[in-house]
C-alpha cells in the first residue's frame, strides 16, 4: 500500500455517502503487536495480545464515537491478525466526514491508547515536541514548522507523509503511529458481496 494515506479503490465513488466497506490497516513496520498464531497448524487461531484486544474494542466503539460527531455508522465485523486488522463498516447516512476521516479517527484512537497505556507516553496533544529543534542538525523545514505549534499532535497533523516519516525517524520509534499511514478499502457492491466481506 503506497501513495496517499487515503487511496480509494474507486476514485468515482462517494466516500461521504451510504455504503459498506471492508478496510484493512497494517501495523507500522509489520510488527506482530496484536497477537500470535496458535500452535495448531490444522486450525490456526489468532491469540490476541492485550493490545490486539484493545484495537478490537476501539473498533466496536466506533459507532458511538462517530455519533458524537453526527456521523452514523455501524461496524458489521472485524478480525485482528498479528500484524494487521480487517473491519467491515457501514455508513448509514450521508456524512460531513469521509470514510477516510472515520478511519483516521479510529487509527488515532488506537495510537493514543497504545502510547499512553503500553508506552507510558502522555497524549500527543499534551506532549511537547519530541525532537530538539534547537539542534542545528535538525532540518530547517522542521524548525520552521515546530515554531508554529505548541505540541507534538498539532505539529504532526501539519506534516506531509514524507515529513512525518522524517520526523519519527528523528523523534524515535516509540513516537510513531501504531498503523501505517496507508490503508486499503473495498466497496461493497451488493448483498452477496456484503456476506462475503463479513465471512472473510
Amino acid at each position: 500500500m503506497n501513495g496517499l494515506s487515503y487511496r480509494p479503490r474507486n476514485p468515482g465513488h462517494d466516500y461521504y455517502g451510504r455504503g459498506i466497506y471492508l478496510v484493512t490497516l497494517v501495523v507500522a513496520g509489520r510488527q506482530a503487536l496484536f497477537g500470535h498464531l496458535g500452535s495448531d497448524a490444522a486450525h490456526p487461531e489468532v491469540r490476541l495480545s492485550p493490545l490486539g484486544e484493545m484495537v478490537c474494542q476501539a473498533w466496536e466503539q466506533t459507532p458511538a464515537i462517530q455519533a458524537a460527531h453526527g456521523n452514523h455508522v455501524a461496524v458489521l465485523a472485524s478480525v485482528c491478525m498479528p500484524d494487521h486488522f480487517h473491519g467491515v463498516i457501514q455508513v448509514l447516512q450521508p456524512m460531513q466526514w469521509s470514510l477516510g476521516d472515520i478511519i483516521q479517527s479510529f487509527k488515532a484512537t488506537c495510537t493514543s491508547r497504545w502510547q499512553q497505556q503500553w508506552l507510558r507516553l502522555p497524549s500527543s496533544t499534551n506532549r511537547p515536541i519530541s525532537v530538539d529543534c534547537n539542534d542545528p542538525a535538525v532540518p530547517a523545514w522542521l524548525r520552521e514548522k515546530a515554531a508554529c505549534h505548541s505540541n507534538e499532535g498539532s505539529l504532526v497533523r501539519s506534516l506531509s507523509k514524507k515529513q512525518r516519516q522524517e520526523y519519527y525517524a528523528l523523534a524515535g520509534h516509540q513516537y510513531r503511529p501504531l498503523f501505517d499511514d496507508n490503508y486499503d478499502d473495498t466497496v461493497c457492491l451488493d448483498s452477496r458481496h456484503r456476506e462475503a466481506m463479513i465471512a472473510y
